[in-house]
């Protein structure tokens, strides 16, 4: 009969190991998964406000009258996004849950412009003006 005590004390050990060590990586796990989401979504934006600005930049260039369509990924969770006087900006949430800004600046002055704050694929249509701003539609 003691024998037998001996056999179920080590498994119970055995589990309680097991599920220690589950835990420890399941948090681990959480807390990875959530810092690459924060950074991935700084990532999409980042590459979205390159290409606005790149656009803009452009058809500055180019002169009065000239248009380019340029298309952008907006990530999830966007609390602004707006285009005004020589930046692009759009604002995600951060790790901490406080605000992270994320932004470019233009060559030329913009026409003040709310990018909509839905998450995904977005075309906008980008013009360089007779007033000598870069305006922005979609």
């Amino acid at each position: 009969m003691h024998f037998f005590q001996r056999k179920a004390q080590a498994s119970l050990e055995y589990m309680a190991l097991f599920a220690l060590m589950s835990v420890v990586l399941l948090t681990a796990s959480y807390y990875l998964y959530s810092n690459f989401q924060v950074q991935s979504r700084a990532f999409q934006a980042r590459i979205a406000v390159d290409q606005i600005a790149s656009a803009a930049d452009a058809v500055a260039s180019q002169g009065i009258g000239s248009s380019k369509q340029v298309s952008a990924y907006f990530p999830s969770g966007l609390i602004n996004a707006t285009g005004r006087g020589r930046e692009i900006l759009l604002v995600i949430p951060g790790s901490d849950g406080r605000p992270n800004d994320v932004y470019a600046f233009t060559l030329a002055n913009l026409s003040a412009y709310q990018f909509p704050l839905v998450e995904g694929r977005h075309t906008f249509n980008v013009a360089f003006n007779a007033n000598g701003n870069v305006s922005i539609s979609g």
